[in-house]
């Protein structure tokens, strides 16, 4: 037959409806992995390019422990240039300020705008740059897009981040006034805006940027002859050189700031480049869900197509067709699809990129196309069709001419079952093993945590088969009794045709499974989080250190009952050998408090047989002693008293290793407690301030430890009860809006659902902080009560959530799809059936009922899949949690969230019957019977 391949594609000219839908599920499982590929690609290169801008082309950075929010003497920058190898250092001051943007008085808008109050306030992070020696670490004119650079004679003027401007509606020429404190005038100086720069943001967190000189932000920050950074380029930029001169720059500063921290750009760098690598493993595995949904609705399909054409290849094979052609005529029909659905899906994942880099900019950034990914989806997508393609391919090379005449699906045998069934035990046996022995608290945790999930889904893939034979049995009668169709007819398909019945409900499973993971895990987590029973109501946050006694100024503010102030600062806790100091160096707390006043104002909850309040207070106050969570405990062995084993090994120790500024210092457990919530804050307030990733495995010690072990001292937390009068709101007063004199409004003040006298209340709260912020001169910290804070942590975790959850919906999408395309190639099949019935006296609505019976059969059995791979997953990542974190987080189970996944799994699956259902039940009688 001179063309006989032309047979292969006779098929989409039969079945229009059906290969699009084909084509359709491999261009959104490739989409979906362009999708995730290209928004990690986005955070990514901003990821880079904020770490070009922060670490430039410097070798070593200099700061304080606090970072940013601390401050060096400006004389070291000229006391570090005169060491051996140093090339250059470049002196740098950046101020998160309070700013105002508005456009030029001198214009009739701006003049318009400033008698109707029309201006942009938020926070800036104002960088002081040395004009002369910046452009030696980084160059601010490869981001220019609109004006100039400052020069030596700009005393008032800025260039201001273009993404600010925007937002503002302003250009070149109009205003930025900045603030030392909250708004008062004589704090103000209004600066000129004459260049825009393009910067990316890392996180939704970062502030804007204003560059202005370095003289000029010292005088407007009060911060003169200060600094918060010195860069440091070498002569020898060979890692010998960078660690020997690093040793010489210490040993320099042991005299005038001995806390000091010293850092290569690498070792800066390589934490962000960590973080990056695990995140790609988790959405790249995210990604590949809606991939391997893809896989069982095509694979579905194609074996339906196979029954619907038994007698046709039949046919062909007594008229001499090789089982190798007939193979290829499959193979054949099928490449083709999946060439163009790859086509069709990569502008999809684009097309999706764009729309949430325009819904969510926080969190993605800017559009980026990442070709890797790109390529990956292809490979995918290629790999999935294939594999789809050859099964089908296998079994219609073993067609023999006698199967013409059984076109019809048949019972599957028992020993078939056994199967899958054994390869479900195998994968879940694995996965069972490396979760409990292999998923540790070590650099290989991703990985094995990767294996365990991806070991997990295979197990109940290969279990589907197994579990659509027994479950039928039982859902199909109950279907049956629901719609009132006989029993016999209801169970043709689904109970028979297994296979294929089961890569549905894969698909529908692998979909739902994630989403009902994702929403347990956020909820277990946001309610093993938990303050402690007993907190105090309000709290004052600084970034910087706060001067003088601030415990003598709270002390006389009027509105407090009781008080406790508290410092903190990055330490490595125990495990610098394990995991390197650049890991963990930002992402530990040492809490120094003053005990009996705190322990007064929070009431932590001690493990039992782990220490009480009163030994705890008495320890403290002798020094050398901490508190640590109980998640630390677990994680790194720790505990009250020390253990050992029968050959003498320590097995609990009562010892914690806390390094500062490359030196460590041991201290005893005082107390294990039960209260992870103060962690937890804590590193919500860093993450409002630095781009770290905050990790569990803070220690609570005392400020004299801290000021005597670690020569820091002051103070960067307030904790407060309030003692306000109960009195009435005044009949005047109106509760403030969003243009709140006290900064950005609490969610309290601007709910107006609440009485007026509750927010009468939580303005007199919200007037007291703020004051006794001013009062403190911590102009830059953060305020509000503990039922806010929680609330704001919370809400954080549940847009998290939502966030991730639209890929397994597009993977739910593709499945509701092979629902759709299953039950059309249904009614192909059973076209005469069907007709045979309307014949004998089936009425319309009970071949519609038989058709949607089908698909709610389908939709149930698949979410019953779902809903337990689902809750498995979220046991599993609890458990990997708890191994890794220690957090043992309460299995919690949103069961309305939960619900609705379940619900909308079944309607998608109804929804994809009904065109089918309508189709069938029209189906002319006489027409029908005459089809061969």
């Amino acid at each position: 037959m001179q063309h006989w391949l032309q047979l292969a594609t006779s098929n989409w000219r039969a079945k229009p409806l059906r290969t699009l839908a084909a084509l359709l599920a491999i261009a959104l499982g490739v989409g979906a992995v362009v999708w995730v590929t290209c928004c990690y690609e986005s955070v990514r290169r901003a990821t880079a390019d904020w770490g070009a801008s922060y670490v430039g082309k410097s070798q070593i950075n200099i700061q304080s422990p606090l970072g940013r929010y601390d401050t060096l003497p400006q004389r070291l920058a000229r006391k570090i240039e005169q060491l051996e190898g140093v090339e250059r250092v470049t002196p740098l001051l950046v101020q998160r300020l309070p700013a105002a943007v508005y456009r030029s008085p001198d214009t009739p808008e701006g003049r318009a705008d400033r008698v109707a109050g029309r201006y942009w306030s938020n926070q800036l992070d104002v960088h002081g740059i040395d004009l002369e020696r910046e452009p030696a670490i980084r160059d601010w004119s490869r981001m220019l897009v609109a004006g100039r650079l400052l020069t030596t004679e700009d005393d008032n003027a800025c260039v201001l981040e273009a993404s600010i401007a925007r937002e503002a509606g302003v250009g070149l020429g109009d205003r930025v006034m900045l603030y030392r404190g909250t708004g008062a005038p004589e704090w103000a100086t209004e600066l000129e805006i004459v260049g825009l720069i393009e910067r990316r943001r890392i996180a939704r967190f970062l502030k804007g940027v204003a560059l202005v000189r370095l003289p000029v932000l010292q005088r407007i920050a009060a911060k003169h002859a200060l600094l918060t950074s010195i860069d440091v380029v070498l002569t020898e930029k060979d890692e010998r050189s960078v660690v020997n001169a690093a040793a010489r720059i210490r040993a320099a500063l042991r005299g005038d700031a001995p806390t000091a921290q010293v850092r290569s750009a690498a070792a800066r760098l390589s934490q962000v480049s960590r973080a990056q690598d695990q995140q790609e493993v988790v959405l790249v595995l995210l990604s590949c869900v809606a991939m391997l949904t893809a896989l069982f609705i095509i694979l579905s399909t194609l074996s339906m197509g196979l029954v619907e054409r038994v007698a046709q290849m039949g046919l062909l094979r007594c008229v001499g067709t090789t089982r190798a052609q007939l193979a290829t005529l499959t193979l054949a029909e099928v490449l083709p699809l999946g060439v163009v659905g790859i086509a069709a899906g990569v502008p999809i994942g684009l097309g999706l990129t764009l729309l949430t880099v325009q819904l969510v900019p926080q969190y993605v950034g800017t559009f980026a196309v990442s070709w890797r990914g790109v390529m990956l989806a292809c490979i995918a997508g290629l790999a999935t069709t294939l594999v789809a393609a050859v099964l089908p391919a296998l079994a219609a090379a073993r067609v023999s001419p006698l199967e013409a005449t059984r076109p019809r699906a048949r019972l599957p045998h028992p020993a078939l079952m056994a199967v899958p069934l054994l390869v479900a035990i195998v994968a879940l046996a694995l996965q069972w093993y490396v979760v409990t022995e292999r998923v540790r608290r070590d650099m290989d945790f991703v990985q094995w945590a990767a294996t365990a999930v991806v070991l997990l889904y295979v197990g109940y893939a290969a279990a589907a088969p197994v579990a659509v034979w027994l479950v039928s049995r039982l859902a199909v009668p109950l279907v049956a009794a629901l719609l009132r169709v006989r029993l016999s007819l209801l169970q043709d398909q689904v109970g028979r045709a297994v296979w294929r019945s089961a890569g549905i409900c894969c698909g529908l499973m692998v979909g739902l499974s994630l989403i009902v993971g994702l929403v347990v895990v956020s909820e277990s987590f946001k309610s093993g989080w938990q303050f402690p029973r007993q907190f105090p109501e309000g709290y004052i946050w600084s970034y910087e250190q706060i001067e003088g006694d601030a415990a003598a100024v709270i002390a006389s503010t009027p509105g407090v009952r009781n008080f406790t102030v508290a410092n903190a600062v990055n330490v490595v806790v125990e495990e610098r050998p394990l995991l390197m100091e650049q890991v963990l160096l930002s992402v530990t707390w040492f809490l120094g408090t003053e005990p009996d006043s705190f322990l007064d104002l929070v009431r932590l909850e001690f493990i039992p047989g782990q220490g009480d309040e009163a030994t705890a207070r008495r320890l403290l106050r002798q020094g050398g002693y901490v508190l640590v969570a109980a998640d630390f405990a677990r994680t790194r062995r720790k505990g009250i008293e020390e253990v050992r084993d029968e050959n003498g090994n320590i097995v609990v120790s009562n010892r914690v290793r806390v390094w500062f500024n490359d030196r460590w210092t041991e201290f005893k457990v005082a107390g294990v407690i039960d209260s992870p919530a103060l962690d937890i804050a804590a590193g919500y307030f860093q993450l409002e301030s630095e781009a770290y990733v905050v990790a569990s495995g803070s220690v609570i010690g005392t400020n004299a430890d801290l000021k005597r072990l670690f020569n820091v001292d002051g103070a960067r937390m307030v904790l407060l009860n309030f003692n306000l009068p109960d009195t009435p709101p005044p009949p005047d007063w109106q509760p403030p809006g969003s243009d709140s004199p006290l900064g950005k409004p609490t969610d309290d003040l601007l709910n107006a659902t609440l009485p007026r006298e509750s927010r009468w209340r939580y303005y007199q709260e919200a007037q007291l902080l703020q004051d006794l912020k001013m009062k403190l001169g911590a102009h830059q910290a953060f305020w509000g009560t503990a039922r806010e804070l929680k609330d704001q942590i919370d809400r954080e975790l549940t847009q998290l959530t939502y966030l991730l959850t639209a890929v397994p919906a597009v993977a739910l999408l593709v499945a509701a799809i092979g629902v759709a395309n299953l039950m059309t190639a249904n009614v192909a099949a059973r076209t005469r059936p069907i007709a045979i019935l309307r014949a004998v006296g089936a009425t319309r609505g009970l071949i519609a009922r038989l058709i949607i019976g089908e698909a709610l059969v389908l939709g149930v059995l698949g979410s019953g899949l779902g809903l337990a791979l689902g809750m498995h997953l979220a046991v599993n990542t609890t458990a990997m949690t708890a191994q890794m974190w220690g957090l043992q987080a309460p299995f919690i189970v949103p069961w309305p969230l939960v619900s609705a996944a379940v619900a909308l799994t079944i309607s998608l699956c109804i929804i994809a019957g009904l065109a089918p259902a309508r189709h069938a039940s029209r189906t002319n009688v006489i027409d029908a019977l005459r089809v061969a």
